[in-house]
């Protein structure tokens, strides 16, 4: 008989609440984020198949978005279709990381592969995010967002 290992990670005030449930075995690992706005993504991870379906239900329970996603083998998001409530195509992603394992790029694709968009992510030196940069499928620039910087310490 199989045995469910489960770890509740309790969150601060603002951070999502996930629960986790692994079988012994490794075959398939199941996480639950309970989203700020009450909306709830279960992820269904199968490492042997290096796939994962996220599927995200809103406070109703009605479902919002599902993504089938390809992994690599250090388990990180590679390339996933998106779908809609009632199972419709949306687009495919497309995930970049850089050799410290941070998501440098995020495209998005239509059925026939061509782009329709690109998000790139910033890091500082310290490896902290500090911001994007958001571009259209022709490569011109939509739109940047910067992280707030910390206030400077008061002087006593």
């Amino acid at each position: 008989m199989r045995r469910l290992v489960f770890a509740f990670l309790l969150s601060v005030a603002i951070a999502p609440r996930c629960a986790v449930a692994q079988e012994e075995n490794g075959e398939v690992r199941v996480s639950v984020v309970l989203n700020a706005d009450g909306s709830r993504t279960v992820y269904e991870t199968n490492p042997a198949t290096h796939k994962t379906v996220t599927t995200t239900t809103g406070k109703d329970g009605k479902l919002r978005e599902k993504i089938r996603w390809d992994l690599d083998e250090s388990g990180r998001f590679l390339r996933g279709e998106v779908f809609g409530p009632k199972e419709q195509f949306r687009f495919i992603l497309q995930n970049k990381y850089d050799a410290s394992n941070r998501l440098i790029e995020e495209t998005h694709l239509a059925k026939d592969q061509s782009v329709i968009g690109k998000i790139v992510f910033r890091y500082d030196a310290a490896g902290h995010q500090i911001g994007y940069s958001t571009y259209d499928g022709a490569g011109k620039l939509l739109g940047q967002t910067v992280a707030p910087s910390p206030s400077p310490a008061k002087r006593k």
